[in-house]
């Protein structure tokens, strides 16, 4: 394909400008060789039209492309679509890799820990302090089950590969031969791009999707974790502070096969297999890492002594695996580690093998403590006996691994809507106690008081000899399910139980009655091995919120079983539908304050608030730069702790590449030590905060209505489904989750559509309303209120204000009304039109209150290399988009679908979804 457009890039872009030349040209040749020339100039007139059209207008242009479209052959049409989604999927590999070569530039790459740790110096913050932040330190991301990921994993494992070879050939000392080997390399991966089907033809199941999680957490075993312990390690020593082997800054977290809110494919069975899954994948990963470690610890007898308790466990070991003992004595008899090593390793395959079932019972590790606690001896021994640099070397890295990852790899969370646990209750209390109207009907004080009651009650509402509801039956098969798996793989392996929906207390204590017909919580014994967490989504739950988790934690019994836990509250906040709710300003603003109320309660009863974010990949769904997210939360709620949902194409962009994990995560622990110390208090006075802050409220309630005002008009169902290709998004096998939940007469209806088809919709079409609908008219109004001043001053000098129209000003540089245009011209009733005639007006009126808050005469002026990134994206974009209305036109203006049609169409949506580095 021609490459042309990428000339617009400074020198400084050369080399990234280079690979992305060389991809495209080799994308041209393979097209030419395979599809022929009349498909090569086939595309090339769609590129060069729709980008003479976005540079200036031409009437008669467009209904000239217009009428080529419509004309040509599916199977054309297909492999156009098929043209530009490669490019893009060469071009972002191209730019991921030059994001790590950029950080790898001599005297350019600093780590990200360093310089936080420079900040901190500067401060003068006492290396008490910067201790006790780091002794609580955990930063989990957590790898969500409903990705809006497009691309297969035969696509990225092909994408991966590319990024290697480009690693490679950005050797400076390559020899011209090995040039050329390596673009031989390069051409053979794109061609097998080019057939390779990047549609899956059925929806993955939930384990497909727990092994598409494990292939990057394989990555971070190997690479990341290790690499950001050490750098961290670094740092805390140059202010004289040592941790334990265990301790790490990161954990993980995973939602696939514990998420069944709205997911009928997801039941206990399920949770139990992905469980087992996980516990199988980590003892293969952590066994090689043995081996590799007994290659290394070859200390011998003969010149150095172990300790007493390193050689007592040898010889319990011996007791145990005699055929070890047997095989390798005479081989390792003055080489202890080594055979202690022996030992672990055999352990572990033992563990593989019952997992596989092709043992029952072998000595083997069933948790991570024993395991740890192995390893712990051979590092106690190396320490005492004068190997202190092998003692903070290869075992120390791979204790903190295994500390990162547990034995099921991630800690698994539960989430079901409060409607489920509550209705399952309300079936339990019936069965055993008669209440007129049920207990449904009681008030919502009526059943937390009885809730609290059967907490303490040593009463069991289920019996196996009883027969209740499908649902119910699902629900206590469930808790029975996490107790079996903590008793298996310990305590860690699920620990927070997430209710979705949550309106008030009695949500939260229903789930605690049904945990503890499990024995997962019992008040009066002081166990409570699993925590419920609310999750707070709409706009009115966020103001609430604060007050339920008062007068939750006002519970003796909650504080009881809180303080159990170890003093940690967790309490989940939703992005998505809160977006979709009262759009972005709203929901942006209702979350920070939300923070803010929930941080002063957690001091009010003496506990420690982690918050959960629950972020999507777009603006629309609480996306952007995490490091500059979690800088701009609120003073005093980050303390060390936070969770982030990782999702879609999210993960495959910050994982894909292990140096690019890494990175990531560095980015993130550092910014959570940075927000802990430097944000513990506010930097501005009370009297500058209350001024923000009455600002902010002023603006979020004009934006509020305007919002509201859209997706409230007459119409306005069918034009968002009729303008994007949301209904054909059920279609494309994505995720095993539906992509709406089932409304009870079967009519079209915003509310019963998921947050991430929500935004898709919004992005495919360009159109992209949750990102900005209602800031322009907000910032004008409080402009024209005589504002402005306090604007420019909250853009200048307050994190949350500058980081959310950082974000919107990134939305808007996505938007194409030009494009959009083309879907509602063609797609939507002429009668519905004024609705796009207002999307555009807003959108107009954003960019032009963005313009005056950020003193550019254009958006992204002050960020030029990115400016002209998403420039040049927008030619190879915009012909997808053509391509894209064509074919829904086409699928719409029959009953009958056209296999043929709708395959074009998905693979138009995937090279969207490609082109604009969103989905959803």
């Amino acid at each position: 394909m021609s490459t042309q457009d990428i000339t617009q890039f400074d020198s400084e872009d050369a080399d990234l400008r280079a690979d992305i030349r060389r991809m495209g040209d080799m994308l041209g040749e393979t097209l030419r060789s395979l599809w022929g020339e009349e498909l090569y100039e086939l595309v090339e007139y769609v590129r060069s039209s729709t980008r003479t059209l976005r540079e200036s207008p031409n009437p008669e242009l467009r209904e000239e492309l217009i009428k080529k479209l419509d004309e040509t052959e599916l199977w054309h049409v297909i492999r156009t679509v098929r043209a530009f989604t490669s490019y893009f999927h060469l071009a972002n590999v191209a730019e991921q890799h030059h994001r790590i070569e950029f950080k790898g530039v001599a005297g350019a790459r600093r780590e990200w820990l360093e310089e936080a740790f420079d900040r901190i110096r500067e401060a003068n913050v006492p290396a008490e302090e910067i201790g006790d932040v780091v002794n609580r330190l955990e930063v989990r991301p957590v790898y969500t089950a409903h990705p809006t990921e497009a691309a297969r994993r035969s696509i990225l494992n092909k994408l991966r590969r590319t990024g290697e070879l480009l690693n490679e050939r950005s050797n400076p000392r390559l020899l011209e031969s090995e040039t050329r080997r390596i673009d031989r390399r390069l051409s053979e991966v794109v061609e097998e791009i080019l057939q390779t089907d990047e549609l899956r033809h059925t929806r993955p199941e939930p384990a497909a999707e727990a092994r598409n999680i494990m292939y990057y957490m394989e990555d971070m075993f190997t690479f990341a974790i290790a690499e950001v312990e050490e750098a961290l390690d670094d740092q805390l020593e140059t202010f004289g502070i040592t941790r334990e082997p265990t301790a790490r800054s990161m954990r993980f977290g995973t939602w696939v096969g514990g998420d069944r809110d709205g997911n009928p494919n997801v039941t206990h069975d399920l949770t139990r297999k992905i469980l087992d899954l996980q516990h199988e994948r980590a003892l293969k990963m952590f066994a090689p890492a043995v081996a590799r470690l007994a290659q290394t610890l070859s200390q011998s007898t003969r010149i150095v002594e172990i300790t007493k308790e390193l050689e007592d466990s040898l010889q319990k070991d011996r007791a145990e695996l005699p055929s070890v003992w047997d095989e390798f004595w005479n081989l390792d008899e003055d080489e202890p580690y080594r055979l202690k090593c022996a030992f672990i390793y055999e352990r572990l395959l033992n563990g593989i093998a019952v997992a596989e079932g092709s043992a029952k019972s072998k000595p083997r590790y069933a948790n991570v403590q024993p395991l740890l606690a192995d390893l712990q001896l051979m590092l106690d021994s190396l320490e005492a006996n004068e190997s202190g640099a092998s003692a903070n070397g290869e075992i120390r890295r791979l204790m903190q691994r295994i500390s990162a990852f547990g034995m099921t790899l991630a800690t698994m969370d539960i989430r079901q809507h409060a409607d489920v646990t509550g209705g399952a209750v309300n079936e339990l209390i019936d069965r055993v106690d008669s209440i007129e109207g049920g207990f449904g009907s009681l008030s919502m004080d009526e059943r937390s008081e009885r809730l609290v009651k059967e907490l303490n009650s040593k009463r069991v509402l289920s019996s196996r000899a009883i027969t209740f509801s499908p649902a119910t039956t699902e629900i206590l098969d469930l808790v029975e399910t996490v107790r079996q798996a903590q008793d298996e793989y310990g305590q860690p392996v699920i620990e927070s139980w997430i209710v979705a929906m949550t309106r008030d207390i009695d949500d939260l204590l229903a789930v605690l009655v049904l945990a503890k017909e499990a024995g997962l919580v019992v008040p009066e014994e002081g166990i409570a091995r699993i925590s419920v967490v609310p999750l707070f989504e709409e706009i009115e739950d966020l103001r609430r919120s604060h007050e339920v988790m008062d007068r939750f934690l006002s519970i003796p019994e909650i504080k009881s079983l809180v303080t159990t836990a170890g003093g940690v509250v967790e309490v989940m906040l939703g992005y998505s539908d809160s977006n979709k709710d009262g759009g972005i300003t709203t929901s942006q603003w209702e979350l920070y304050k939300a923070q803010r109320e929930l941080r002063t309660i957690g001091q009010k009863h003496g506990v420690s608030m982690r918050l959960f974010h629950g972020r999507g990949g777009t603006v629309g769904r609480g996306g952007g730069p995490t490091s500059d997210a979690i800088m701009a939360q609120p003073y005093a709620t980050v303390d060390g702790r936070i969770k982030i949902t990782e999702q879609g194409e999210v993960i495959s962009d910050k994982y894909g590449l292990p140096e690019l994990a890494r990175n990531h995560l560095e980015l993130s622990v550092a910014a959570v030590i940075e927000a802990s110390l430097l944000h513990a208090e506010p930097h501005h006075s009370d009297e500058k905060l209350e001024e923000w802050f009455k600002a902010m409220d002023w603006i979020s309630d004009k934006a509020y209505a305007k919002y509201r005002s859209l997706i409230e008009t007459d119409g306005f169902v069918d034009y968002f489904m009729d303008s994007t290709p949301v209904e054909e998004l059920a279609g494309m096998n994505i995720g095993s989750r539906p992509s709406r939940r089932a409304s009870a007469d079967g009519s079209r209806s915003i509310d019963d559509l998921r947050a991430i088809p929500w935004v898709f919709g919004w992005m495919q079409s360009r159109q992209i309303v949750p990102g900005y609908f209602g800031v322009g008219h907000a910032l004008r109004e409080a402009r024209e209120a005589g504002m402005e001043d306090v604007l420019s001053e909250m853009f200048n000098e307050w994190a949350f204000f500058n980081t959310f129209i950082s974000n919107v000003e990134m939305t808007l540089v996505k938007t194409s009304m030009e494009i959009a245009g083309r879907y509602v011209d063609t797609l939507v009733d002429p009668s519905l039109h004024h609705i796009f005639e207002g999307i555009k007006e807003e959108r107009n009126r954003s960019v032009n209150e963005l313009i005056r808050i950020t003193g550019q005469e254009n958006l992204l002026d002050h960020q030029p290399v990115l400016k002209r990134t998403l420039a040049v994206r927008e030619y190879y974009v915009d012909p997808l988009n053509y391509l894209q209305v064509s074919l829904l036109a086409r699928r719409r203006s029959t009953e009958d679908n056209d296999p043929s049609v709708e395959r074009a169409l998905l693979l138009s949506i995937n090279g969207v979804a490609a082109g604009l580095k969103n989905t959803g």
